[in-house]
């Protein structure tokens, strides 16, 4: 294998030639952190056929067989599939504590299958991920499958490098409600609900639909049943949306969301509350803080208070708005059983909600919203994920 570190093309040309061996040999590099590796692998063209689908979840919900039918459902279809399952690093040689051998038991010729270490990755995932993933892309994955180790799901950083999130629960492990709380599977495309053999799946399932406007399926991977819906629907939705824009990724912080027109302005800065009342009162003695507003927004589940300073004219930019929830599975509920009292969302102004998303997602900016909502006074909202908006949740408010 030729080193060098001028481009990723010079060093892994093997890799692009679709040589396997020499694809293991360069992600080894990558992993041991030979001098220049990484660099190499991030300089190497991303092909436009290769899209990730992550699967991630608590621990012990069956990612791991639920990612083997799911590669040989794909490899059945004609596609190329690589699988990279992000294990829990052993203490004692901080490797990959499951290995590949132990974790994949599907045709290892048909599919590449590679485990790697978390070490101290965010969420789980080894800082070399981005790299590896751009590895398998150049040589010649269409699918690849990126399965975390399963610790620190309540971060959705895993989502940042995948063209589709799949959130894998299973029957038995508490309600939806529950599991909602824990993040994940409110930004998640997908979510399965896997083990659906158990007692409990179909009402699981139901839950989360009432919850979530995204697909949810009932997979049982042990069986079988269910993959071929899941497969099915992950590739006609890779299909309808553009690939994601990899361009900002060399150290793997997320999506580079490019600007498609200027905003108007900054209209509010969203922070959860409890008591929307009693935060009220601390903003107008902090700062003398009035209320321009209240409105209760069912779809929602919060109640929205407005705030702005004396003399300010409104509704115009730099409001302040306390979110405070009205229901057990508001979105808000979940973030406070999270993380507390704070800062929620940023949100601008723009001129057409509708073209500003279209630009968007052309440039494969990751949304939360693909069509805008009803929000506060009836005005239309939409959000752009965190993933894509440098950890921020984004919202979008038509002028």
């Amino acid at each position: 294998m030729v080193c060098d570190a001028k481009g990723g093309a010079g060093m892994f040309h093997e890799v692009a030639a679709g040589d396997r061996r020499a694809l293991g040999r360069a992600i080894t590099l990558v992993e041991g952190g030979a001098a220049g590796a990484r660099e190499a692998a991030l300089a190497l063209d991303w092909p436009e056929r290769a899209r990730v689908i992550a699967l991630t979840g608590p621990p012990g919900v069956g990612k791991s067989e639920l990612a083997n039918r799911l590669a040989a459902s794909l490899v059945e279809t004609g596609r190329r599939v690589a699988v990279l399952a992000v294990d829990p690093s052993s203490p004692e040689t901080g490797g990959a504590l499951l290995g590949d051998r132990v974790r994949f038991t599907g045709d290892s010729t048909a599919v590449f299958f590679r485990s790697m270490a978390a070490r101290d990755g965010e969420a789980g995932l080894a800082p070399e991920v981005p790299a590896v993933l751009r590895l398998l892309a150049a040589g010649g994955a269409e699918r690849i499958l990126l399965e975390t180790a399963g610790v620190g799901q309540g971060d959705d950083s895993v989502l940042r490098l995948a063209d589709l999130g799949i959130a894998v629960t299973a029957a038995g492990l508490g309600d939806a409600v529950q599991a909602a709380k824990a993040g994940l599977f409110e930004v998640a495309d997908f979510v399965v609900v896997n083990q659906a053999d158990r007692p409990g799946g179909e009402a699981m399932a139901a839950s989360f639909r009432a919850l979530r406007p995204g697909p949810v399926f009932l997979t049982s991977a042990r069986e079988g049943t269910g993959v071929e819906d899941l497969r099915a629907a992950a590739e006609a939705e890779l299909e309808a949306r553009p690939p994601l824009d990899r361009s900002g990724m060399a150290e793997g912080h997320g999506s580079k969301a490019g600007t498609p027109g200027p905003a108007i302005g900054l209209h509010h800065v969203g922070i959860a509350v409890k008591d929307g009342s009693r935060a009220a009162e601390l903003w107008r003695a902090l700062l003398g803080l009035r209320e321009t507003g209240r409105y209760r927004v069912d779809e929602f589940g919060v109640l929205a208070f407005f705030l702005a300073p004396d003399g300010e004219r409104t509704p115009a930019g730099g409001l302040l708005e306390l979110l405070e929830p009205t229901t057990a599975d508001s979105p808000v509920s979940g973030y406070l059983e999270r993380r507390g009292e704070g800062l929620h969302h940023v949100c601008f102004e723009v001129e057409d909600i509708h073209a500003t998303l279209r630009a968007l997602e052309a440039r494969g900016v990751r949304l939360v919203d693909r069509e805008p909502r009803r929000g506060a006074g009836g005005h239309l909202v939409a959000f752009i994920h965190p993933a894509s908006a440098g950890g921020v949740l984004l919202e979008l408010k038509q002028a």
